[in-house]
């Protein structure tokens, strides 16, 4: 089992990135190798030790890497089967990184954040957080809400 501090790792392949931003919300620190081609993702799973989560029968099937072959097409699926699997359930760490990079989140002030808001959102918001590494920023608006119905109805059917 990949697990460092209790945090189990994942490392996605090209054809799994919806999968990979919905883990990331949960809080799970996950790779997405959107350009590599499989030699290239058994080298990276190899050298970092995480679990391999992919589309390929042939990479999932291998003795040397611990990989979840993905089979289902939807992402819906994708993430019951792949929580049902794993055992991943929704934490305090949900919603904490960066959907686009995989960097955990600083909280920012909205001082901070301000001056380069939507209006409707500096009216309406107050805690916002900010990747460290790409800059993006992020509050819990409208579609907040909306992932983390589909996250938890994916987490009830993998029971």
């Amino acid at each position: 089992m990949t697990e460092r501090g209790g945090e189990r790792k994942f490392l996605a392949d090209a054809a799994l990135g919806r999968l990979a931003r919905y883990l990331r919300m949960l809080g799970y620190d996950v790779v997405y190798l959107r350009d590599e081609g499989g030699a290239a993702v058994l080298r990276e799973t190899l050298r970092t030790g995480r679990t391999l989560l992919t589309r390929r029968r042939d990479l999932a099937c291998r003795d040397d890497v611990e990989a979840f072959w993905v089979e289902a097409d939807a992402v819906s699926a994708q993430l019951t089967a792949t929580a049902k699997h794993f055992g991943l359930r929704f934490t305090p760490e949900a919603m904490n990184r960066c959907l686009e990079c995989n960097e955990p989140l600083t909280p920012v002030s909205k001082a901070e954040v301000e001056e380069g808001l939507p209006p409707h959102v500096r009216k309406t918001q107050n805690k916002f957080a900010r990747c460290p590494n790409c800059g993006r920023l992020y509050w819990p608006g409208t579609h907040y809400a909306r992932a983390v119905a589909r996250l938890l109805e994916a987490l009830r059917e993998s029971r």
